[in-house]
C-alpha cells in the first residue's frame, strides 16, 4: 500500500468511505448546477446531507478539499467527483487518454536531452536531475548550426510521423468517443436539456422569465446579432441598453415584471396538483426558493411603500441619475458620487434629511389612510407582524418635531456590490428590480 493510502487509512478515510463521500456529492448537487463551473456547483452542496457517520460536515468539506487540490480545476464539479472516483477505484490510471492516440514528438533540444542524458549522469554522478537538465539544454545551445541541424532533422522526421498517425486516428472516429469529447460540446447538450426541463420537462414547469428587463432586452437582440463576434455579445448589448431612454428601459422593466408574475401564477397553479414530497423534489432540483411562513402571512394587499428613511440614500440615487450622461460607468460613478457627498457642508447634508422627513411624513399619512380600509381583524394582525411600523400609524407622534431620524454617517460610503453594466442592468433608477426573487409556498 502506498504512503497517501496509508495516511488516508489511518484518518478514518479509507477506500470505501471516499466513494461513498463522492456518491452523496454527486447525488446532492442540483440538476441545474451539474455542467457549471466547479466553483459555483460547490455553493449549491449542502454538506449536512453529504455527511455519513463517524464524519461531520466540516470533516467532509475539508476532505473534498484535500482531494481538490490535486486536480485540474477548469471543468465542471461533476467531472471533478468522477475524475476523483476514477482515481480511487484505479489510481494506477487517472487519466481519460484514448490508447491510441499518437503521443506528440519531442522538440530538438529535448531529442539532445534524451540521448546525452546517461552520458553526462556518469560524468556527474551526484547531480540532481534538475541541474542536470538545464547542463543538458546550455550543452545544447552551444551546439554549432551544423550540430543543431541534425537534431532539428530527427524532430522534422518525428513531426511528419505524428501527423500522418494523427491523420489515421481521425479517420478512425476515435475522437468521436464519450471521453474525449469536449466540455464545450458536453455543456452545450447539458443547457439544450435544461432548456427542454424549463419548458416540456417531465416536471411540467413553466419556462422561467428573465430575471429583469435588460435580459430581457438581450434576448430580443439575438436575432439581430448576426455576423457579430459573440464575444462582442455582451458589450454590444450593453451599449444599446445605454442608448435607450429611462422610460423604454422602464417599459421592459415592467413587461419583466408582468411575466414573473404570470410565471408564478402558473407555477402556483401547478404546485397545487402535486403533493408536498413530489413538491419538495421539484423545489430542490430547479431550486426554486419556498415561501417563508413570516413572508407569507406578513404580506397585505395594497400596502403604502416604505421610504427611504436616509437623507444620503436620497442624494445617492438622485446623483446617480444626474451624472449617468456624463459617467455611464456605473462604477465610477458610484466612487464620484461618494465624494461629491463627503465634500457637501453639514448644511446642505441636513436638507437631504428634511427630505427624508417629508417622504417619511407623505408615507405615514398614506400609511393612515390605508390602515383605515382594513378590518378590525387584519389591523390587529398588522400590528402584530410589523410592530416596527405602527409608530407611522399614530397621528400624534408623526409631526416634524418627532420625527424618526436615522443616523446618517457622514464619512460613510455606499459599498459597491454591483458588477459592471456589461454583465447585467445596472442603476439606481433599477432598484426595484433587485431582490425581485420569485419565491413560492408549500401546499
Amino acid at each position: 500500500m502506498s504512503g497517501d493510502e496509508t495516511g488516508t487509512e489511518e484518518s478514518g478515510w479509507t477506500k470505501a468511505n471516499l466513494q461513498k463521500l463522492l456518491a452523496a456529492m454527486k447525488t446532492s448537487i442540483p440538476e441545474r448546477d451539474r455542467m457549471n463551473a466547479y466553483t459555483k456547483g460547490l455553493k449549491a452542496v449542502d454538506w449536512k446531507k453529504v455527511a455519513f457517520p463517524p464524519f461531520s460536515p466540516e470533516a467532509c468539506q475539508a476532505k473534498w478539499t484535500e482531494m481538490l487540490q490535486k486536480m485540474r480545476k477548469t471543468r465542471s464539479l461533476t467531472e471533478l467527483i468522477i475524475e476523483a472516483e476514477g482515481a480511487i477505484s484505479n489510481p494506477v490510471r487517472t487519466k481519460k487518454v484514448h490508447p491510441a492516440l499518437p503521443k506528440r514528438p519531442s522538440p530538438p533540444n529535448a531529442i539532445f536531452y534524451e540521448e546525452n542524458r546517461a552520458k553526462f549522469h556518469e560524468k556527474y554522478p551526484q547531480m540532481r536531475s534538475r541541474k542536470l537538465f538545464g547542463l543538458l539544454i546550455k550543452k545544447y545551445k552551444e551546439l554549432p548550426d551544423e550540430e543543431k541541424a541534425k537534431y532539428v532533422k530527427k524532430h522534422q522526421l518525428a513531426s511528419a510521423e505524428y501527423n500522418r498517425r494523427m491523420l489515421e486516428f481521425r479517420q478512425k472516429k476515435y475522437h468521436g468517443s464519450p471521453k474525449n469529447e469536449s466540455r464545450k460540446n458536453r455543456k452545450r447538450k447539458s443547457n439544450s436539456a435544461g432548456t427542454q426541463d424549463q419548458g416540456e420537462d417531465a416536471d411540467g414547469l413553466p419556462p422561467k422569465p428573465p430575471t429583469n428587463g435588460y435580459n430581457l432586452f438581450c434576448k430580443e437582440q439575438l436575432p439581430s446579432m448576426t455576423g457579430v463576434s459573440r464575444n462582442s455579445f455582451v458589450s454590444v448589448w450593453a451599449q444599446r441598453w445605454r442608448d435607450l431612454t429611462d422610460r423604454q428601459r422602464g417599459e421592459y422593466n415592467k413587461q419583466c415584471r408582468e411575466l414573473k408574475s404570470q410565471y408564478s401564477i402558473k407555477l402556483n397553479e401547478y404546485l397545487t396538483t402535486l403533493g408536498e414530497e413530489e413538491q419538495r423534489r421539484i423545489f430542490d432540483k430547479h431550486g426554486i426558493k419556498r415561501l417563508k411562513a413570516s413572508q407569507k402571512e406578513g404580506t397585505f394587499q395594497g400596502e403604502p411603500k416604505t421610504p427611504s428613511q436616509c437623507g444620503k440614500d436620497i442624494f445617492y440615487k438622485d446623483q446617480m441619475k444626474l451624472l449617468k450622461e456624463k459617467c455611464p460607468n456605473s462604477r465610477k460613478r458610484l466612487i464620484k458620487v461618494n465624494q461629491i457627498w463627503k465634500d457637501l457642508s453639514k448644511k446642505e447634508k441636513g436638507c437631504y434629511r428634511e427630505k427624508a422627513n417629508k417622504n417619511i411624513l407623505k408615507y405615514s399619512m398614506e400609511l393612515q389612510k390605508w390602515f383605515k380600509t382594513l378590518t378590525p381583524a387584519e389591523q390587529e394582525a398588522y400590528q402584530t407582524r410589523h410592530p416596527s411600523r405602527c409608530q407611522h400609524l399614530d397621528a400624534k407622534q408623526m409631526t416634524n418635531e418627532n420625527l424618526y431620524r436615522p443616523s446618517d454617517s457622514e464619512d460613510e460610503d455606499i459599498e459597491d456590490n454591483s458588477s459592471d453594466e456589461e454583465e447585467e442592468n445596472l442603476g439606481w433608477e433599477e432598484e426595484e428590480e433587485e431582490g425581485d426573487d420569485i419565491t413560492f409556498e408549500m401546499y
